[in-house]
């Protein structure tokens, strides 16, 4: 039985050292590590390896792969995690599945308070839009050569509107140096 190193493997499967090191992380059971830190892939790794990359070609994700459903393979189980034949999977299992659906839930919501959030801003901008549209309309009647008839501030207020229509007086040379006079 062969066994092949990170660089090995790579080759074998044609993706990158990066790849296979990461699909191994993401399954820390199937892929054990030797005392060095390297992974050092079998036979029985490289057909796990090989369906990882598969199941990713046919559009399957890696975070909601399940490599038990694999060919039968089961992870190593360590004697310290299940003694004397008491096996823990259910627990695990129930649990993974349990934050699998909070973590469908949260995306779900995330996703309803985006499209709130987006109508929202649609309308507040078709607000601006009529906004603007009446700005329009009135910039254009006060721009008419005929204009529109007095406002209500000249009616109430002539002399300041007499004031703002007459352009302003030309001051002396030495009035505005002596402006304090």
């Amino acid at each position: 039985m062969e066994m092949l190193k990170t660089k090995d493997a790579a080759e074998l499967l044609s993706v990158s050292q990066t790849t296979i090191k990461r699909w191994a992380a993401m399954f820390p059971d199937y892929f054990p590590k030797d005392r060095f830190g390297h992974y050092i892939f079998s036979e029985q790794e490289i057909s796990l390896l090989k369906s990882i990359k598969d199941r990713i070609n046919h559009g399957e994700a890696l975070e909601y792969m399940n490599l038990g459903s694999v060919a039968g393979i089961q992870p190593p189980v360590s004697q310290q995690e299940a003694p004397l034949g008491h096996t823990q999977d259910w627990p695990i299992g129930d649990m993974l599945s349990r934050i699998d659906y909070i973590e469908r839930s949260l995306d779900h919501k995330a996703d309803e308070v985006v499209s709130v959030q987006l109508l929202q801003q649609r309308a507040e901008l078709e607000d601006l839009r009529q906004m603007i549209k009446q700005i329009a309309v009135s910039l254009e009647t006060i721009q008419k050569p005929g204009g529109p008839s007095p406002s209500p501030y000249e009616d109430l207020h002539p002399v300041a509107a007499k004031k703002l229509k007459t352009p302003p007086r030309k001051r002396g040379l030495l009035r505005n140096i002596f402006s304090f006079l």
